[in-house]
């Protein structure tokens, strides 16, 4: 390494297939990098961007230098009306436990004016940490909500209330939520918004006096004898002897991108 090169290294719990999707999907990427649209990681392609913090917005010009899936991706990265040429680098690197290594290099930050603080290293250094360490943390890693409360009525009860067809609990999530199923174990369970746009299917895979357990498809419309994906709803429900209902729920796994939507 030189001194001229900026260098951070993260280790994600996550796979490395992930992280690579997340480094080279356009849909993923402008959930914590940048909106680049028809992003291909391929060498050759050229791609620009503006961005910036407040009023002043750089426009970014990079090309594809170096492409390997799961292990390497390097562009070039300038800036319109600025000298300059730098080099980004992305290398990955499976680690136990299904986890990720990733070393960025950005090389060359010494050809931008210094008299440009946006442009200089230790801005680059800060931007970085936040991207790498916040953002893409959130993007590819998982969590799972746990919650728990009191509530005054029997056990049975609240399992009626959750599973009744007249009951619309679900419209206390953000924009409203409903279940079309008939709550049976086995059935399927579909959640719609209020305008009858799904947003996920799944199964009932438990129903009884004391727990209520959902399991879900990756795929929105997923295919004729696909398999469930991991991603579970569970509520467990038991009778206290003041006669409340103590109800633990867990629900996941989730991207933590998505965990403060869904825990509200």
């Amino acid at each position: 390494m030189s001194n001229n090169e900026l260098v951070i290294e993260k280790d994600y719990k996550a796979p490395i297939q992930s992280v690579w999707t997340a480094l080279t999907d356009c849909n993923q990427m402008k959930l914590w990098y940048f909106d680049i649209k028809d992003f291909k990681a391929e060498p050759g392609f050229e791609f620009s961007f503006s961005a910036g913090e407040g009023e002043k917005k750089y426009v970014h010009i990079c090309k594809i230098l170096e492409s390997n899936p799961v292990s390497k991706l390097a562009y070039s990265w300038r800036y319109e009306g600025y000298a300059g040429d730098t080099v980004v680098t992305f290398e990955l690197l499976p680690t136990s436990g299904n986890t990720t290594h990733l070393r960025l290099t950005h090389a060359g930050l010494e050809s931008f004016p210094s008299d440009v603080p946006d442009l200089s290293a230790e801005n680059f250094r800060e931007g970085w940490e936040h991207i790498l360490g916040v953002s893409l943390a959130n993007m590819v890693e998982t969590d799972t909500i746990k919650l728990d409360f009191n509530i005054d009525a029997p056990a049975d009860r609240v399992l009626q209330v959750l599973t009744h067809p007249n009951h619309s609990w679900g419209t206390a999530f953000g924009g409203g939520a409903l279940a079309h199923t008939d709550w049976k174990e086995g059935s399927d369970i579909t959640w719609t918004d209020l305008e009858e746009n799904v947003g996920a299917r799944g199964k009932i895979a438990v129903k009884n006096n004391g727990k209520l357990e959902m399991r879900y498809y990756d795929a929105i419309d997923p295919q004729p004898n696909e398999q469930l994906g991991d991603y579970t709803e569970r509520f467990t429900m038991e009778t206290m002897p003041n006669g409340q209902t103590h109800v633990a729920i867990e629900a996941g796994p989730l991207q933590k991108l998505h965990i403060g939507h869904h825990k509200a």
